[in-house]
């Protein structure tokens, strides 16, 4: 399994899709690609069909204080080293397509982003709970609210 080459990755996806991406540099030892929502499909086909990246370590989410009003999603590749892809949704209504259909074994990190942060990934059946009690109805524990005295 070779290191995936991020000069060529980004060339490639500029020419198969026709999307510039720019690499993100505020990760240590890793390769990181910042893209936007809609380009996340066509970008993981890319690296599956002509990089043979198929190793989802994770989904990472956060609520970052310098990006108000979104939450960012981080899917963490591993080939050789570290590969991942950033985008940022609105806080409001996040939604991103499910890779399901890309990563059957998406189906923890989607259900457990969905649960704690209330991302909803859109094209598959559903994200059963799968960590809160059955019980629970404050809403994702994992975002910020703003404290109300009541």
């Amino acid at each position: 399994m070779n290191e995936i080459n991020i000069d060529t990755l980004l060339a490639t996806i500029e020419e198969e899709i026709g999307y510039a991406c720019e690499p993100y540099t505020g990760l240590i030892n890793e390769k990181a690609l910042r893209i936007p929502v809609d380009q996340l499909q066509p970008i993981i086909r890319i690296l599956r069909e002509q990089f043979g990246c198929y190793h989802l370590s994770t989904i990472t989410a956060q609520e970052r204080e310098s990006q108000p009003g979104e939450i960012e999603l981080i899917y963490h590749f591993w080939q050789g080293k570290g590969i991942s892809l950033i985008m940022s949704l609105p806080l409001e209504d996040p939604q991103v397509e499910s890779i399901l259909s890309l990563i059957s074994g998406a189906d923890f990190y989607e259900r457990e982003v969905a649960e704690m942060y209330g991302v909803t990934f859109t094209g598959r059946e559903e994200t059963p709970p799968l960590l809160l009690p059955d019980s629970w109805d404050q809403g994702p524990p994992f975002i910020l609210r703003e404290e109300t005295d009541e």
